[in-house]
């Protein structure tokens, strides 16, 4: 029982938790229902609303209904699939098995058509279940009724095929289902009925008036074609004798299509002309058949009447599909509740199912794809996670596999971050005070002239790359260590050009980085020490705040070895670098290959065309860098150059012409 509430504090109950689990957990629907259910037999539950089997022969003999109920059952239904999630990962497998398993041994999909064809026709489908056998089948809606208690609970399904007049509560006839052996599929239902309408019912009279101006057109046309004539015998005025009158009658009884006439000017003969009458008999049909379509909202053009207006088709269509993604996400519903649910719980599994109809056409994704492009491209400016959402959805539209592991997901409350990051870099900016390194100062008083020497070749920038040259120590790693990331990528400000300028486009850039040198993309690559997805993750997060916070390289490096679970780095079965090793020199080089295609970028966007390379000159810079030095490249060949080897601390410098 809920304690006695003591107190009321702005309109809300105060009670202590086991006193508000208690209450909330006894709260019910208050509102009733009130089924007209059958007087005799009263056990079998709720009237139907109209005749079913009255619908049922619309549908089996009305071309146009059954036309148009089929286009809807061909439209809604597809191919599918479905994909479960567990809280427990390790289940998911499992899990999968079994819906598959299930989908194929109960062959849903051929089933699937004629519960919604009962459905849409008669407002009810009803699906019969066999969840311990993997088995379902449809049930024809004239002979199931639904027995509910005064609050709408369906308390069972009951099928009745026998004449009411003969029921009897005994009767074997009678077949009771328990709510989970049924899944109930209602369209068009009106709040606390039992049943849905369906399609049909709604548009019952109309139907009737299409067909009996049909039944009487098609009387009128076949008496038009038996050509009646009208035959007057005698002249005006005169008086005929009846034997005259019966024996012409009997003449025209045994007429056939070569018999001729050759009279005195006594007998006339004139065929009956109908005039205007079959043309307002076509009118009539025609508003018939529109006013039928619109109480079944199907578009006209997909019926065949090929005279609507062009833009009157498109917005008949587009509000045609409105309806079946309706319909489709209602059908979604039943099936992942009353089918696919109840067969997880009875494998021991509580997993979230969610059935997926088959993808749009070609014409509408082609369509979204525009869009979708045309928000990427535009001159609009969209937060991060929009963008990231966009790309996703591009993605899957183009059947890219595997997108998700290499797009970036969005994440809860990323633009404010975001705005939060360029405030803080602003401020950082700002605050920028930090002595500059000796070191530094003599790098910067070199004369850096532009010398006119070739750049390096394809094959020459392969050799750059190569184990044995010696720069990564070029500095000793105490030294390296103490250095903040400015000072360690020797980033040079041009003028005009600040820290805050490079760093908004090196984190713009370390956003969508792919880590290409780093990423493993197979279990081979995992296997030769390269990191999985996630760990790419975790150091993208630990670059990003180290830029942020302009660390020191000794930081950087600390937290990738807190946080990464790094293997011994493989090429042909050798160990080229040790996981003890990695994280300085993973630090060094990557913060060095962001910032200068940050620097890069930044150049870009002040419309500086060429760039210098600029070597961390001392005694201890490796030959090929420091050969390098000073040379000058057109700024789109200069993506990739840097940097040159692991732990490279050269830089590029804007020329300006």
């Amino acid at each position: 029982m809920v304690k006695e509430l003591k107190k009321k504090v702005k309109g809300y109950i105060a009670c202590d938790a086991s006193d508000r689990t208690d209450y909330f957990l006894r709260e019910a629907f208050k509102g009733e229902v009130s089924d007209k259910e059958i007087r005799f037999p009263k056990e079998l539950g709720a009237v139907h609303p109209f005749n079913f089997e009255g619908a049922e022969e619309i549908y089996k003999n009305v071309g146009i209904i059954g036309g148009a109920i089929d286009k809807y059952v061909d439209s809604i239904v597809g191919d599918f699939t479905v994909k479960t999630n567990t809280k427990k990962e390790k289940e998911n497998d499992n899990v999968q098995a079994i819906i598959d398993a299930f989908v194929k041994d109960s062959e849903l999909s051929v089933n699937l058509r004629p519960w919604i064809r009962e459905a849409l026709s008669k407002g009810n489908g009803f699906m019969e279940l066999d969840l311990k056998e993997s088995k379902v089948r449809p049930l024809n809606a004239n002979n199931i009724f639904i027995k509910r208690n005064v609050k709408g609970k369906v308390l069972k399904y009951n099928q009745w095929k026998g004449k009411m007049q003969n029921f009897k509560p005994s009767s074997s006839k009678v077949i009771p289902f328990e709510p989970h052996q049924i899944a109930h599929l209602p369209t068009n239902q009106i709040a606390e009925d039992a049943y849905g309408l369906g399609f049909i019912a709604p548009n019952m009279k109309q139907i009737d008036l299409l067909v009996g101006n049909e039944i009487d057109l098609h009387k009128l046309i076949s008496r038009k074609a038996g050509a009646p004539i009208h035959v007057k015998v005698g002249a005006e005025g005169e008086s005929v004798q009846p034997e005259d009158i019966d024996d012409f009658k009997s003449k025209l009884q045994f007429m056939q299509s070569r018999t001729e006439w050759v009279t005195d000017g006594n007998i006339k003969m004139d065929f009956i002309d109908f005039k205007d009458v079959g043309k307002n008999f076509t009118d009539t049909i025609n508003h018939d058949v529109q006013m039928i379509l619109f109480g079944i909202q199907i578009p006209a053009v997909l019926m065949g009447m090929d005279n609507i207006p062009e833009g009157l088709a498109k917005v008949q269509l587009e509000a045609f599909q409105r309806k079946i993604r309706a319909i489709q996400e209602a059908i979604e519903v039943i099936i992942e509740q009353q089918i696919f649910k109840p067969l997880l719980v009875a494998n021991g599994f509580d997993a979230e199912v969610e059935f997926i109809w088959n993808l749009p056409g070609e014409d509408e994704i082609n369509n979204r794809v525009q869009q979708i492009k045309d928000l990427l491209g535009g001159m609009i400016q969209i937060d991060e996670n929009l963008r990231r959402m966009l790309q996703l959805e591009l993605a899957r539209n183009l059947n890219i596999e595997n997108a998700e592991d290499y797009l970036r997901q969005p994440e809860v409350g990323l633009d404010d971050q975001m705005d939060e990051e360029k405030k803080q870099l602003e401020l950082d900016a700002q605050k920028d005070t930090k002595p500059e390194n000796p070191e530094r100062k003599k790098e910067e008083s070199i004369a850096q002239p532009e010398v006119p020497r070739a750049k390096p070749a394809a094959n020459q920038k392969a050799k750059l790359h190569m184990k044995g040259c010696g720069c990564g120590q070029q500095l000793t790693e105490s030294m390296s260590g103490d250095m903040t990331i400015k000072e360690w990528v020797n980033l040079q400000e041009a003028k005009g050009l600040n820290y805050k300028d490079y760093t908004a486009n090196i984190l713009s850039r370390l956003r969508t980085d792919q880590f290409d040198s780093l990423k493993a993309i197979s279990e081979a690559d995992i296997s030769n020490g390269l990191l999985e997805t996630q760990e790419v993750e975790k150091l993208r997060i630990i670059l990003k705040n180290g830029f942020k916070k302009n660390q020191t390289i000794k930081q950087i490096e600390n937290e990738i070895k807190d946080n990464l679970m790094l293997r011994d780095r493989l090429n042909d079965g050798k160990v080229v670098a040790s996981a003890n090793n990695r994280p300085n020199s993973i630090a060094r080089t990557e913060t060095v290959r962001l910032a200068n295609m940050g620097i890069l970028d930044t150049y870009n966007e002040n419309d500086i065309k060429k760039v210098r390379f600029l070597a961390a000159l001392s005694d201890r810079t490796c030959p090929i860098c420091e050969e390098l030095n000073a040379q000058v490249y057109n700024i789109n060949e200069a993506n990739g150059v840097i940097p040159v080897h692991v732990a490279c601390r050269c830089t590029w410098t804007p020329v300006v012409e």
